[in-house]
């Protein structure tokens, strides 16, 4: 059995390791700090930006879905719908964990160090990349020739070109998640 269960890092100075102490916190305008509720530090670390990035780019990827996928949802129908389940689920858990961490350096800190994340995160590569070659085949197998005929005939066919970015942009997403999911076993080894 170990003999401690959770560390806690040192917050240093004189808030005596509180890290949710006033004095980091917020943004400093004049004499008075604003939004000390707010932890800025955590957007401007590596960690930060990383939730950033899968929070922006899957946001991206699911506008896409929801605007020009959905006329062609019946043509590439399971693609579409694992994509859209993915990205739905992956932004929905991004989100919470962003909105934790910024009001909280102490879930930050606990929640980064448990299995938790590296599970998450790699569970989510995984999906993101299955999900964008499974929708890159259904791409182009089912909307290519649509889009090459309109192309013959004069008509506008925009589902191609955007199915297209969003398993492009769901590879890097799904990327991004891995270099988290790295990032979060290290931090896990670090700490155990």
């Amino acid at each position: 059995m170990p003999k401690t269960v959770i560390q806690m890092p040192n917050g240093g100075g004189s808030s005596g390791g509180h890290l949710n102490e006033s004095q980091n916190r917020g943004v400093r305008i004049g004499c008075c700090r604003v939004c000390t509720c707010i932890n800025l530090e955590f957007f401007m670390s590596k960690n930060g930006t990383l939730k950033i990035f899968e929070l922006i780019l899957g946001s991206f990827c699911q506008t896409l879905l929801i605007q020009f996928g959905m006329d062609s949802a019946n043509d590439i129908a399971e693609a579409f719908h694992g994509f859209l389940m993915t990205v739905s689920a992956c932004l929905t858990t991004t989100t919470i964990l962003l909105l934790c961490y910024a009001i909280s350096s102490r879930t930050f800190h606990l929640v980064r160090q448990s299995i938790f994340e590296v599970m998450y995160n790699g569970i989510a590569c995984f999906m993101y990349l299955s999900a964008s070659l499974y929708l890159g085949f259904a791409v182009i197998v089912w909307l290519y020739p649509k889009y090459v005929l309109s192309k013959i005939t004069g008509g506008l066919y925009g589902a191609y070109p955007a199915m297209t970015a969003v398993y492009y942009m769901g590879t890097i997403v799904g990327i991004v998640y891995g270099m988290d999911a790295i990032v979060a076993y290290r931090c896990l080894k670090r700490y155990s």
